[in-house]
């Protein structure tokens, strides 16, 4: 018989039961002595020396026999220790010899044995009459396999157009900032092809080696989204521009829309602006007149005290000199060469190359960008970061930094903190007024139809306000704990901030005190701390 593996094999004579052992041969694996023990103790053999098997298993080079028992057993048959993954998808078999004169397995009872186990499926018959024409012990035999599941695959869109253009401006080797080369708009031509839907492919069932079967993951499906000046291809499952145009995603949904082109300026001579789409001024907008759009706005001159709205973003490639009227307010990004007494809201990011007295909120970041990059007077409130190369002046003018929290947060925090005492004071008001009524019945005055009327209102408005209160205390509380817990929020001086700026890190107040240079300032243990960048 040929073999690799190290095996052992009982020979029951009229002295007592010998083991006789096997070598293992190239490179075959030795006998294990906790399986031959186990393996003993399950054929009633439990008088054997220790001491001894182990002694025999360590040296065993060559075949040899060792006396293990003179307690005479009857002849024992081959057996089959069956083992199954903890995923019941492989089943493996080990075979150990039967004793000299003892019976070998036939292939009727080593199929009843992997029944034994409820093995149903994926049983490899070929290895079985392989193995009963040159049998292999103490040897690990793949018996039976499952079918694995074939997961599926989710339906997706492949766009076709840059789906996020960046309209941040570039920065140049001098540290000076480029605000013309700007990718605000995606172009498309009529008949570009857009997107298209990959559909879904699903997944194939798998079965266990117990017959169970398992199913594939649910795959999702997907649809095609677009608005005006799309077609889509008969099977759904392409879509082209109609227009030459611009495209957008927002969200999952394509968009493609001509841009309003004003060719001179927004002055008397074009009035207000409203568009339903994009709107590229290559001229200046005057003061007092306003630009609305409900996707992007782009400005080739200068902006004066105008208000400019866009549900998308906002480039000036010059600038807006505001004049304390000046209004910038757009759902994504604004990028501007500078800002000068101006209010400007962004929903996500503002870049700019100056701000000078004026007020900027942005969801996410204010970045002033370039070696002289400053910030005086005013005030900038940021959700995550406020970053620039001066902040202040010598002067110490005064300027207030905020960041940490989103700034529609905090200004509905404070309108939450005016609505909770006007509310409280018209409470005190309506109460004041039941018992001054109540007073009167008391010292056994008649009220008057007009003051019976007054106390009913009173209780009635008491009610009222009672419930909003409640409401109002509730959603501000719960803002408060977010503005106190965000640690996030960070400030970057790149070059030099001076005394006169303030800042507040998630309402943690730090007045600067002396010019400090190339820092950093984040709350750490309730408190702003500054840091070298």
């Amino acid at each position: 018989m040929r073999y690799t593996n190290a095996f052992f094999q009982l020979d029951i004579r009229s002295d007592g039961v010998y083991l006789h052992l096997y070598p293992a041969l190239e490179n075959g694996k030795p006998i294990s002595i906790q399986e031959l023990t186990r393996y003993l103790e399950s054929c009633g053999i439990k008088d054997y020396d220790l001491k001894a098997l182990n002694n025999a298993v360590g040296n065993n080079a060559k075949e040899t026999d060792i006396l293990i028992s003179k307690t005479i057993i009857s002849e024992v048959s081959e057996k089959a220790d069956v083992r199954i993954s903890d995923d019941k998808m492989l089943a493996v078999i080990r075979f150990y010899p039967p004793s000299k004169k003892g019976k070998f397995m036939s292939e009727k009872e080593i199929l009843g044995e992997l029944a034994r186990y409820n093995i149903k499926y994926g049983v490899n018959y070929k290895i079985i009459a392989a193995y009963m024409k040159g049998r292999q012990f103490c040897r690990d035999i793949p018996i039976a396999k499952g079918k694995p599941i074939v997961q599926g695959k989710d339906a997706y869109i492949k766009y076709y157009f840059n789906t996020k253009p960046t309209s941040a401006p570039k920065l140049l080797e001098d540290g000076s900032v480029d605000f013309h080369d700007l990718s605000l708009f995606v172009s498309v031509k009529k008949d570009d092809l857009l997107a298209e839907m990959i559909p879904e492919v699903q997944g194939e069932e798998g079965i266990n080696i117990l017959g169970k079967r398992l199913l594939p993951s649910p795959v999702k499906k997907k649809i095609l989204r677009y608005g005006k000046n799309i077609r889509a291809s008969e099977d759904n499952t392409k879509i082209y521009s109609e227009v030459n145009g611009d495209v957008k995603l927002e969200g999952d949904m394509v968009f493609v829309s001509n841009t309003y082109n004003i060719p001179a300026d927004v002055n008397p001579s074009t009035g207000d602006i409203s568009y339903n789409g994009n709107v590229v001024i290559a001229g200046n907008v005057h003061s007092g007149f306003k630009v609305e759009a409900s996707g992007d706005i782009e400005v080739q001159g200068v902006v004066e005290g105008a208000v400019l709205i866009a549900g998308g973003n906002i480039v000036l490639k010059r600038g807006i000199q505001g004049m304390g009227k000046g209004v910038l307010q757009a759902g994504n990004d604004i990028v501007t060469k500078f800002i000068e007494s101006s209010t400007v809201k962004a929903g996500n990011v503002v870049n700019t190359g100056s701000s000078l007295h004026s007020v900027i909120e942005a969801g996410e970041e204010v970045i002033v960008s370039g070696r002289k990059g400053f910030v005086i007077g005013g005030s900038v409130s940021a959700g995550k970061k406020i970053e620039a190369s001066v902040f202040g002046n010598k002067m110490n003018t005064v300027t207030e930094l905020r960041v940490g929290v989103k700034p529609e947060i905090m200004e509905r925090y404070k309108e939450l903190s005016t609505s909770i005492s006007e509310k409280q004071n018209q409470m005190l008001e309506n109460r004041q007024t039941l018992e001054t009524l109540k007073k009167k019945l008391a010292n056994g005055a008649k009220l008057l139809p007009n003051q019976l009327v007054l106390a009913k209102q009173a209780g009635e408005q008491l009610k009222i306000l009672s419930a909003e209160l409640e409401s109002d205390s509730e959603e501000y509380l719960q803002l408060k704990m977010e503005i106190e817990n965000n640690k996030d929020g960070k400030i970057i001086v790149n070059q030099t901030i001076f005394p006169g700026v303030n800042l507040v890190i998630s309402n943690r107040v730090y007045p600067v005190k002396d010019a400090l240079q190339h820092c950093q300032f984040k709350v750490k243990d309730a408190e702003v701390v500054s840091s070298p960048v």
